[in-house]
């Protein structure tokens, strides 16, 4: 039985792929940072520590077929700061020891969570994988120097390396964007959205979970990364008035206009670090509702057979149902 290192196993990917990994045969070693697992009563080895400490990660990887690296400091949460030194320790470095440790056990094969973000904060039409990264943001930053990493180690034939490019995931028992805007929306605190022509990938949660099978599952040779999306893009607009339906409030008639949006922004801006907790509309959320962000996953579905099934209003109904739950 092909044993397989999930690193991150506690987080919101981290189960998913977990589960899929236990239900397809494979014996499935997680590596947790600290705390009790949510998942101590699956068949899975429990490993506790810091992918910063080369010497835990070189034995966390022992024995492992291949390492699905999941972990890694994401990015900074609202009214929160973080600088260079801590992605890059993280996500960087910890990265560098996991390689190391992979190379010295003989593991086979590594699969790196990347991000969308490599390219940039937004886009100008379809973006694939010729286009050059241009990442801006801390986290953006150390994504592309850990997938040099893990290109520079797959490269020199040692070990199948694979970066997998993912915008925002979503799916139930996700606490983001999406799950902030049914808080908002059901609570009557977000603006109604104008007609919003721009367009942005997202991926659902069981189709990352099909790519990252399928990265295990591939024959050689395969592209050093591949972006990995939805079937197909979504306006926001679109998104919000299906969030409007999925909680029972009708969609408003009138329409906030783009101007006073931007004012809104600003003023969350200036609220935030005064509230000391997040504001629903900030500038970086309306950026992130306004700017396109659409990505071609073509690349992955040719050379793996990658072919999303599920999109966002098949996750609809269990987001809203586990907003419910947690909202009681």
């Amino acid at each position: 039985m092909m044993r397989v290192l999930v690193t991150g196993a506690g987080g919101f990917l981290g189960q998913a792929v977990v589960g899929a990994l236990l239900q397809k045969g494979y014996a499935v070693r997680g590596l947790y940072r600290h705390g009790s697992p949510s998942q101590e009563n699956t068949p899975m080895e429990v490993v506790i520590g810091d992918i910063r400490d080369r010497a835990a990660m070189k034995a966390a990887v022992k024995g492992c077929w291949a390492v699905v690296h999941l972990a890694g400091k994401v990015h900074a949460d609202h009214g929160t700061h973080s600088n260079a030194e801590d992605y890059h320790s993280i996500n960087v470095e910890g990265t560098r020891f996991l390689l190391e440790g992979a190379l010295a056990q003989n593991v086979q094969r590594f699969v790196f969570a990347s991000s969308v973000k490599v390219f940039g904060e937004t886009t100008d039409g379809c973006v694939d994988e010729s286009h050059m990264p241009a990442p801006v943001s801390h986290y953006a930053k150390s994504k592309w120097a850990a997938e040099q990493l893990v290109n520079a180690l797959a490269s020199s034939g040692r070990l199948l390396g694979i970066s997998l490019r993912i915008p925002m995931v979503y799916g139930p028992t996700e606490k983001g964007n999406l799950f902030r805007m049914l808080v908002a929306i059901d609570r009557g605190w977000f603006p109604p959205l104008p007609r919003i022509p721009s367009v942005r990938s997202m991926l659902h949660i069981r189709n990352f979970v099909q790519a990252v099978i399928r990265s295990l599952q591939a024959d050689q040779p395969l592209k050093p990364c591949y972006i990995v999306t939805d079937a197909k893009p979504y306006c926001v607009t679109t998104i919000y008035e299906q969030l409007c339906a999925g909680l029972g409030k009708p969609i408003p008639a009138w329409r906030i206009p783009l101007w006073v949006l931007n004012a809104a922004g600003s003023a969350g801006d200036m609220l935030q670090p005064l509230m000391k907790r997040p504001i629903p509309l900030t500038r970086e959320t309306l950026r992130k509702l306004i700017e396109p962000a659409w990505y071609c996953s073509d690349s992955i579905t040719r050379d793996m057979g990658y072919a999303p099934e599920y999109d966002f209003q098949d996750a609809l109904p269990e987001l809203v149902a586990f907003y419910r739950r947690f909202a009681s």
